[in-house]
């Protein structure tokens, strides 16, 4: 059977699809819901545990389109006291949502278990850290190297067989790295670098995403896509059509889903996995 491997413990793939909550200790993130302080994190982490969040994803600084990205200080500072109380408090493995490897490096020797990194290329001392520690590592697609996330770039070829491409890359490079393909997990990186049009391409084939013995997480939670389709121009109105988009991918192959509103998607995998 295949798994998602990472420090301290593994997730069986194939018949259940895990809910990773997002927890964003930053002031800036795109939805102001998922927000949180770092006197306040505890709370809303062991909230989303008992909802029934499988993975914890920690954030500290903003990707979002047009955003400013913090330092690597700013970054270290808002996780240097709250993730290793946050690691200790809860049973669920915590990944941290990086592209640095300072951040990572912390977050690993702090107990992290699972690297998220959105930067969208081979980075090889993630990759050695990663090694080091036996941790899980998420590579997300971002367009090309150097391309920002407003960015619209053509994919000749078509936007899925480039990204197709990507994770076929990543894979060797990791793999030749050290790393198993069962600590690896790809995201097509819905919104990054990627026109509305694009997006619901790779959504209408996600199945056609997955990667030899690596899991496959989708992540497009209350994002513009999503208002793109259904006319909600604030993220706080996109809970519905994010059901509909994640019910979609959880049908066609995803492993894993990112999320904002955990309980919702309990119940609606619930139903999901019943049905199977």
């Amino acid at each position: 059977m295949r798994s998602f491997q990472f420090a301290g413990g593994s997730l069986p793939l194939g018949n259940k699809t895990w809910l990773m909550g997002i927890l964003n200790l930053t002031p800036d993130s795109f939805f102001a819901g998922s927000r949180v302080d770092g006197g306040a994190v505890l709370d809303r982490a062991l909230q989303m545990e008992a909802e029934g969040a499988d993975i914890l994803d920690v954030g500290a600084v903003s990707t979002r389109p047009g955003g400013d990205v913090a330092d690597e200080e700013t970054e270290l500072a808002r996780l240097s006291d709250a993730l290793p109380r946050l690691v200790k408090a809860v049973h669920a493995p915590v990944s941290v949502d990086t592209f640095r490897p300072a951040v990572a490096a912390f977050a690993l020797a702090s107990g992290a278990a699972i690297v998220n990194d959105v930067s969208g290329v081979f980075q090889p001392e993630l990759a050695a850290l990663v090694r080091r520690y036996g941790a899980g590592y998420i590579v997300m697609h971002a367009g090309e190297p150097g391309s920002k996330t407003a960015d619209v770039l053509s994919y000749p070829g078509g936007v899925v067989n480039h990204v197709q491409g990507f994770f076929d890359e990543m894979r060797r490079l990791l793999t030749q790295s050290g790393l198993s393909p069962e600590q690896l997990c790809f995201d097509p990186g819905f919104g990054f670098a990627k026109t509305a049009e694009q997006n619901t391409e790779l959504l209408k084939n996600f199945s056609l995403l997955r990667t030899e013995g690596a899991a496959l997480l989708c992540a497009l939670s209350r994002k513009r896509f999503i208002g793109a389709l259904t006319g909600a121009a604030d993220p706080a109105d996109r809970l519905s059509g994010t059901l509909a988009a994640d019910l979609f991918a959880a049908l066609h192959g995803a492993d894993i889903l990112r999320v904002h509103d955990v309980k919702a998607h309990r119940e609606l995998l619930k139903v999901i996995d019943a049905l199977r």
